[in-house]
């Protein structure tokens, strides 16, 4: 009996330590999906990521304060959703994924939809659209814009892109065979402008702003031969951790009050370098 009882008590205390393993687990793994629109509103705080690529986001290189159309549409948001809005971090192309999903910070805006970002994150409604342009030297003659521009998928032809940015993806699938050069993540597109230039590349891909900031201090020096007719078109948009529909749901909402309001146009107008810079979001109703 003794014997019995022993066992008996060996089993209990073998279910009680299991039972205790399972509940920890349980415990650990609810930690650990506690999701950022949680984390956001128990903290009172947006903890923000920002690319520096003016004009969508401007950092001062004095004083490290940052603006632009986004981040001022963002201070905005938090207004309007009783948050403090924190700038957290400066990220390259490359990295912001990496960003969100190991939570540094909780939202990251003035960036393109594309699939790679939409495979990895969760994306907002567009806050206004870009048409990428195709710049080359003006007496470029080997460029056209052809059968979908193929002349550009020739070893011959250089084309320059940033680590992790959306052109780059566009010429791994449309110009596998050019020439590419790559350049560190944390570059910015002025620096490829120069290089186009001086003819250390023959092509970049960047949108209409990019080149009319850089030809308003170096007049005739690159032309976008895409003016008409853009190669491709992305939604500018926020982008916060994958598997938050609800998150995205409240950020959707108020920046469809914004829109309404006339604060995203006004923010657009405030920063483009041009008109007609930027491609502007319809109204989904039609007036009476």
């Amino acid at each position: 009996m003794k014997r019995l009882a022993s066992l008996a008590t060996a089993v209990l205390i073998l279910v009680a330590i299991a039972l205790s393993v399972v509940a920890l687990n349980r415990s650990k793994a609810t930690q650990q999906h506690t999701s950022a629109l949680d984390r956001v509103l128990k903290t009172g705080t947006l903890r923000v990521g920002y690319v520096n690529y003016p004009p969508g986001t401007i950092v001062d290189p004095k004083t490290g304060h940052v603006s632009g159309i986004f981040p001022d549409l963002t201070r905005q948001l938090g207004k309007d959703l009783d948050l403090k809005v924190e700038f957290t971090e400066e990220v390259g192309w490359a990295t912001l994924i990496e960003g969100l999903k190991t939570g540094r910070y909780d939202i990251i805006g003035g960036l393109w939809a594309n699939p790679e970002r939409g495979r990895y994150a969760t994306v907002s409604t567009p806050v206004y659209y870009s048409g990428i342009g195709v710049w080359t030297r003006p007496k470029e003659t080997r460029v056209s814009s052809a059968n979908n521009w193929t002349s550009l998928n020739s070893p011959g032809i250089t084309i320059g892109a940033i680590d992790g940015s959306t052109p780059l993806e566009i010429i791994h699938d449309q110009f596998p065979n050019a020439h590419l050069v790559t350049y560190p993540n944390l570059t910015t597109e002025p620096q490829l402008f120069v290089d186009l230039a001086t003819k250390k590349i023959d092509v970049f891909l960047a949108e209409p702003s990019q080149g009319i900031q850089y030809l308003s201090k170096n007049p005739g020096t690159v032309i976008n031969q895409a003016a008409d007719h853009p190669i491709r078109v992305f939604a500018d948009v926020f982008l916060m951790p994958s598997d938050e529909p609800q998150f995205k749901n409240m950020i959707d909402t108020a920046l469809f009050d914004l829109q309404s309001r006339g604060i995203t146009d006004q923010l657009v107008d405030k920063y483009q370098v041009a008109p007609g810079a930027f491609y502007r979001t319809a109204t989904p109703y039609v007036g009476r």
